[in-house]
């Protein structure tokens, strides 16, 4: 593990982690039970995440920037035992959680750490052979669209096939460096700490600091001297709009990934025409609830040929299946994403109701008793290629026509001027909604230069009532566009 002033080995973290466990065995902790993670990218917070898969334990990493009411809600519904924190200048906020939940908190600190017995290293042994891959590894909390965060429950044996698929793919040596771009609290950086650290790799944490700043971030990086980038296609759309990256300050740089969200590819054309030379450019897909990667393609010059849209999602990972269904549950070419297999989560952790809706056990012969999660992504099945086209909760119905709203958004960032853009649905008390467009550019142009642009490409009934310009589009903390916060832009 590598930060900025020390480098850690495998065997001190391997210390830290016999340390880490016998604490919570001590503090009465069992199989079974969760924990939770104020986790700031410290060294002993990665020992900890180990500690608990050892002794069969769910961890939940939290935002410690995150309004304490949310957090509040995670910690009750998954009913913490302790609650640890990496930094001491979270700790105030740390203690209150702890007296809401009415558990322990935990300072990780390397000079409070118990001396560990042989009795213990063979206890500690023990229950990690009693584990089973059913046994829940971590639990990641996505937003709800009732408001209360849905904690996916990925399983040891989830994590093995994801482990298996990551290395054979992404052809990983102990040479390799990741940088740990995502938040712990955030599904991307699953693929970072168990395919990077369970290869023997490096990984070097990357603070929200350092996130922060784009020319110093890139400088960090390439003095890191990482090897493996993955992040949301967000964040680099930013780096290539300052121009902060260029493949002579990344030369260690082999292979560069984003996933999470779309990455229109009149953007993308522009990083793969700067890095395809020197790196790997991947594309991935796939939900939390199906452990944070399902597909992969790598990015070819024959994929700009035509501009329009995102880049294909590509073929399923090995140990995956999957049903594309249309509006009557019947299998097709054009529909809902459905993903069949072990890598499939065992379901929102503590809640069966809104499991039952998404999380389903087949029972035709074909499929007998595999499990299946309905993603709510369309696609399109090109000779077993499959490409994106949207979200079922972005399909509209407006003035009478059903319109993706990811259409409208590819025809905003079809402008050149444009870096970025988002479109929302605001349903009113009117007989129709209406279209928000929302635009990020760093160049002078005005709402009706967009809605001419717009009307030589879309029909009238898809313009937005209203554009917005900004320079940048808010991100939620996961680097994503903030969808939430583009509503409080319309009234700002």
């Amino acid at each position: 593990m590598r930060y900025r002033d020390r480098e850690y080995s495998y065997s001190e973290i391997s210390q830290w982690t016999d340390a880490l466990a016998s604490e919570m065995i001590s503090r009465g902790c069992q199989r079974g039970d969760v924990i939770a993670i104020g986790h700031s990218k410290q060294p002993l917070s990665y020992a900890l995440m180990l500690a608990s898969i050892r002794l069969g334990i769910a961890y939940v990493n939290i935002d410690v920037e995150s309004p304490i009411a949310r957090i509040t809600r995670i910690l009750q519904d998954s009913d913490v035992k302790l609650l640890f924190c990496d930094d001491s200048s979270h700790k105030e906020f740390m203690l209150e959680l702890a007296h809401s939940k009415g558990c322990d908190l935990i300072m990780l600190e390397e000079k409070v750490l118990p001396l560990v017995t042989n009795e213990e290293r063979v206890l500690q042994t023990k229950l990690s052979q009693s584990l089973d891959g059913s046994s829940i590894a971590y639990i990641m909390y996505t937003s709800g669209s009732t408001g209360m965060p849905k904690g996916v429950a990925v399983t040891h044996q989830n994590i093995l096939h994801f482990i298996a698929w990551g290395q054979q793919r992404f052809r990983i040596t102990n040479q390799d460096n990741f940088a740990n771009l995502s938040p712990m609290y955030f599904d991307n950086s699953v693929f970072d700490f168990y395919v990077g650290l369970f290869s023997g790799a490096c990984l070097t944490p990357v603070s929200r600091e350092i996130l922060a700043k784009p020319y110093e971030l890139v400088a960090y990086v390439s003095d890191m001297r990482c090897s493996i980038w993955f992040s949301v296609p967000s964040l680099l759309i930013y780096l290539m709009t300052m121009k902060a990256m260029s493949p002579s300050q990344l030369i260690p740089l082999r292979t560069i990934i984003f996933g999470g969200e779309g990455y229109p590819k009149i953007e993308l054309k522009k990083l793969y025409d700067l890095f395809s030379k020197q790196a790997e450019l991947v594309n991935v897909y796939g939900p939390t609830e199906c452990t944070c990667i399902c597909s992969a393609y790598t990015l070819q010059s024959g994929d700009f040929n035509n501009l329009d849209g995102l880049p294909a999602l590509g073929q399923l990972n090995s140990n995956f299946d999957y049903r594309i269904i249309d509006d009557q549950g019947q299998d097709a070419e054009v529909g809902e994403l459905c993903l069949i297999g072990p890598n499939v989560a065992a379901g929102y952790f503590n809640d069966l109701e809104r499991s039952t809706e998404s999380f389903f056990i087949l029972t035709e012969p074909r499929r007998f008793m595999k499990r299946m999660y309905r993603t709510g992504d369309l696609v399109r099945d090109i000779q077993g290629i499959l490409h994106f086209l949207g979200r079922k909760d972005n399909q509209i119905k407006h003035m009478g026509y059903r319109i993706e709203l990811e259409e409208i958004e590819q025809a905003l960032v079809n402008i050149p001027q444009i870096n970025q853009a988002a479109v929302i649905y605001l349903r009113g008390n009117s007989a129709y909604g209406k279209i928000i467009g929302f635009a990020a550019s760093l160049e002078d142009i005005d709402e009706k230069y967009l809605v001419a642009e717009l009307g030589k490409i879309l029909p009238a009934f898809m313009i937005p009532s209203r554009i917005f310009i900004r320079s940048e589009l808010p991100k939620n903390p996961n680097g994503k566009v903030d969808r939430q916060q583009l509503e409080t832009l319309i009234h700002s």
